[in-house]
């Protein structure tokens, strides 16, 4: 049987390695934007996601000159970004603190030998006049055609100020109200996962796993091969929908999905090198396991379970932020450096696009995502790791197999090494998931609840 034989093991592992470090050194360089302009579109989004939770804060608790405070975090990036800060200083009743901020942006500019673009320029002399008390609006271009909602807040009268706050503390209650749901759902896990470790440890939880076989490292070649196909696919979609024009981006985003879709073509490689529909299934877990409900009952279970884990992961991203800052100097050494870096693009979309392309990015991260990858990473890739790594024992087996495809599941992904220990905790429950069922659905079943719970909270924050 010539699948027994000979897997590329070492050849597919190279280029494995290969692409990965690619991806993670490209992701570690640092993103720079020029002095005067605004290429930081997740940097803007992020500020106004940030201000809007702010302003719903101050409106519930009505603790306005605190939260103003807190909004100095906003006084960094580009021109854009700071302009916006500036304006939500108005806006909060703080002139002082945008005239501070205004001050120290020309010095930076100066310091950088840049300078404002004509656009900037005027926005910039009408929030001058703002931040002296003169608002005859006759002197003034509109900021809200310049700073977007940031703009509005200024300008807005009473009724559409107190409009504004309304749909500020409606998100920030809703918000608040989701995430200490998931801090209770996170406490269950944390116990569930606690007795499930107990019961582990006795051996009454068992692997359905499947006993190694030498035909599994045809999925180290299946693996790369669909990493290189997708790759490929996603980028032939970004380009076909550019091409064609109006409405390129719903139609790069309906590529996408239908590249994702097509790169598990993928697993014909293994077919070829001879095994059969029925074993590549079993393999990498294309079963009903249980049941259906059964198994989607168990990845609701797992989700729970990986709330905990998450949360450490978290905490880790955020040293890592701190220590970015650190090592590349802060603010002084790049003052006009971009501050949405660590975020997935997939925010832009949501901000600025319209609800055909929302609906299309739901379909991408709750269906088209959670059936691709978990079919990659979990089906194929942790099948191969489990079967090569069986002479380790069991326990170990396991540990290495869910850290390694944790950490290039993570690896790959837009955000940024800083994001990898969040991405790693939430790879980490899907691959128990994959060990202690089997099938695949539970697995799913938790990346397509953390896909959609995370994008329906950036809808409602950024639409």
């Amino acid at each position: 049987m010539k699948h027994h034989r000979a897997p590329c093991l070492r050849i597919a592992w190279g280029l494995i390695i290969l692409l990965v470090s690619g991806i993670v050194f490209l992701q570690s360089l640092p993103e720079k934007a020029q002095e005067g302009d605004s290429a930081d579109p997740a940097g803007l989004v992020l500020a106004k996601l940030q201000a809007e939770y702010l302003l719903g804060f101050a409106s519930l608790f009505d603790e306005t000159q605190a939260i103003a405070s807190e909004a100095r975090m906003l006084d960094v990036g580009t021109v854009a970004q700071r302009q916006r800060y500036m304006a939500f200083m108005i806006a909060l009743d703080d002139p002082e603190a945008a005239k501070k901020s205004a001050l120290k942006m020309r010095a930076d500019l100066q310091q950088v030998e840049g300078q404002l673009t004509e656009q900037q320029a005027l926005t910039q002399k009408t929030l001058d006049q703002r931040m002296d008390g003169n608002v005859r609006s006759n002197e003034n271009q509109s900021l809200t055609a310049s700073l977007g909602w940031f703009g509005t807040l200024v300008e807005a009268n009473s009724k559409k100020r107190m409009q504004m706050e309304s749909i500020a503390k409606t998100k920030v209650l809703v918000v608040t109200s989701v995430f200490f749901f998931l801090c209770f759902l996170a406490a269950v896990g944390f116990v569930g996962g606690i007795i499930f470790f107990v019961f582990s440890l006795r051996g009454s939880v068992q692997t359905r796993m499947g006993i190694p076989e030498p035909r599994h490292g045809i999925y180290a070649e299946v693996f790369v091969l669909w990493f290189i196909l997708l790759v490929g696919l996603l980028t032939g979609a970004g380009i076909l929908g550019r091409s064609i024009g109006e409405g390129s981006t719903q139609l790069s985003m309906l590529f996408s999905i239908v590249a994702f879709f097509v790169s598990l073509a993928a697993l014909i490689w293994a077919r070829v090198r001879g095994l059969s529909w029925v074993q590549i299934r079993s393999d990498i877990g294309w079963t009903t396991g249980t049941g259906v409900i059964k198994e989607f009952g168990w990845g609701l279970a797992g989700y729970v379970m990986m709330l905990p884990i998450l949360g450490v992961g978290i905490l880790l991203a955020i040293l890592l932020s701190v220590l970015q800052i650190y090592l590349s100097g802060g603010a002084e050494s790049n003052p006009f450096g971009v501050t949405g870096g660590g975020a997935h693009p997939i925010v832009v979309e949501i901000a600025n696009g319209q609800w055909q392309l929302r609906a299309l990015l739901l379909v991408f991260a709750v269906v088209a995502a959670p059936i691709v990858e978990e079919t990659a990473f979990r089906g194929v890739l942790y099948r191969h790791l489990r079967s090569s790594t069986s002479f380790l024992g069991m326990a170990l087996s396991i540990i290495g197999s869910v850290l390694l495809v944790s950490f290039i599941f993570a690896a790959i992904h837009p955000q940024g090494w800083v994001a990898i220990p969040a991405l790693m905790s939430i790879a980490v429950g899907m691959n128990l998931m994959r060990e202690l069922r089997g099938s695949l659905i539970s697995s799913m079943v938790v990346h397509g609840m953390s896909n959609g719970i995370v994008f329906t909270l950036l809808l409602i924050f950024l639409s």
